[in-house]
């Protein structure tokens, strides 16, 4: 799969198959299973709500680095982490919600709020994004 677009900045391609997930344009490899509520056999491999997770987290993260550093905000020490819940919705039917906190040390709370909220808006990865938590200065 390809792009001819003059805005597309980056493709990612990864297959999926059995219990490797391929990046497409390196070869390398990353063990994948089913989380453990699913009776997942391989607590080593990751599941497809850590990969997600990862995703919003390092996005937001570096959106969030895009945008301090815009509005002038120093984020030495700042970190995100993203929390995803699986539910069981019935038969063959699953959903996530999905919860970050961002902690910004040193940041005011008027400058956090401007950075996290336009950081949200900005990240393409955490649209499903249902809570944001922040933490006030250290």
């Amino acid at each position: 799969m390809s792009t001819s677009s003059e805005s597309t900045l980056y493709t990612a391609s990864v297959a999926s198959a059995g219990d490797l997930v391929r990046i497409e344009t390196d070869g390398r490899t990353l063990p994948v299973s089913a989380p453990p509520a699913l009776n997942s056999a391989d607590s080593a491999a990751w599941n497809p709500e850590q990969f997600y997770a990862a995703a919003v987290a390092t996005c937001l993260h570096q959106t969030l680095g895009v945008v301090g550093s815009e509005m002038g905000a120093d984020l030495g020490g700042s970190s995100v982490t993203a929390e995803v819940s699986l539910r069981h919705d019935g038969a063959m039917r699953f959903s996530f919600s999905t919860r970050v906190a961002v902690d910004l040390p040193g940041v005011d709370d008027d400058t956090r709020e401007r950075v996290v909220r336009e950081a949200m808006s900005s990240c393409p990865v955490a649209t499903a994004v249902s809570t944001v938590e922040t933490a006030a200065p250290h």
